[in-house]
């Protein structure tokens, strides 16, 4: 007698591991409690160190002071950004059964963005320079209190400081310092985690996205700067979100403050006469042509991503 194949036992596939996702909540405050470590191991190496965290850089600093402020800075920024952002990452989207997703599908570093990308990423970042400006210069038209100008005094001062650089050794230090470390760091901390979490929790995309770039801008503590911060967090995290890809907006991160860096080493080297330090006054129809630049901008590297979409392996939170 023949058997039918019909009558055989259906075999069903195993169904899809899905690890258990983390409560957003927690991962937020874990993150923040991590950030607060971070800064309390800076402030005993400091102290064990004898650094004298409270005097203030100047450009007439001796240069082994502004070699100590960037030692100060680097090491401030890895352990309040950088591990504290990887290590909140790992501790919850570690793949601990070899099974993905995860820190590295969470991250979305699995593959170089193309150059296509690329260059337009460095346009849009370009083409938003004058409505930057345009929106610090309204920012600095809102009268703070006396505490807050002479903090804001001091930071300025403490900048120019750095920003002398009488040698290329400067400036390489200063690009790892000022564009590599935070373009890695804040990345990881304000797209990675505060971005992400805050779509897991909040509906509309475009909202979660408002409130990660206020987050970004809020925690610089330069308030006099709030405003073009916030525009800038706002385009990192854009680019974050549409693209797929962490390393776009790291690009990003490190072109803006690396141009900075870069542009004041020339000015110094009287090869720019532009002097990034000075305060710079953008007219207003400047920067309405700089908002159509980078919604155009924004068009095209949403249509590149259309035509090559992310293809490895998008992660997924399932709603709580």
């Amino acid at each position: 007698m023949e058997t039918n194949p019909t009558d055989a036992p259906l075999e069903r596939e195993p169904a899809a591991y899905h690890p258990p996702q983390p409560n957003a909540r927690t991962v937020l405050v874990v993150q923040t409690l991590l950030c607060l470590l971070g800064a309390g191991i800076f402030a005993l190496i400091a102290g064990a160190a004898g650094w004298d965290t409270a005097t203030t850089l100047t450009p007439e600093s001796p240069i082994a002071m502004r070699w100590q402020a960037r030692w100060e800075i680097g090491l401030g920024h890895f352990l309040v950004f950088l591990a504290a952002g990887f290590l909140t990452v790992w501790l919850f989207y570690r793949s601990i059964t070899g099974i993905r997703p995860d820190w590295r599908d969470y991250l979305r570093v699995h593959r170089s963005p193309n150059l296509l990308t690329v260059g337009l990423t460095v346009l849009l970042m370009a083409s938003s320079i004058p409505l930057v400006l345009f929106l610090l210069n309204l920012n600095q038209l809102v009268p703070f209190p006396d505490g807050f100008e002479t903090a804001r005094q001091q930071t300025e001062t403490m900048l120019k400081g750095l920003l002398r650089m009488d040698s290329l050794t400067e400036l390489w230090a200063n690009l790892f310092i000022i564009a590599l470390l935070p373009a890695l760091g804040e990345e990881i901390v304000f797209r990675g985690v505060v971005q992400q979490q805050l779509m897991r929790r909040i509906a509309n995309p475009w909202s979660a996205l408002t409130i990660s770039a206020a987050v970004f801008s809020f925690f610089h503590f330069q308030f006099d700067g709030f405003l073009p911060r916030l525009l800038l967090g706002f385009l990192l995290g854009w680019l974050y979100w549409e693209t797929q890809n962490f390393w776009v907006p790291a690009i990003a991160h490190f072109f803006n403050n690396g141009l900075q860096v870069v542009g004041q080493y020339l000015y110094s080297k009287e090869v720019s006469t532009i002097d990034w330090e000075q305060d710079i006054q953008v007219p207003w129809f400047f920067a309405l042509v700089s908002l159509f630049m980078v919604i155009v901008v924004m068009r095209l590297i949403r249509q590149t991503k259309e035509a090559d979409p992310y293809s490895g392996g998008d992660f997924k939170s399932p709603p709580e």
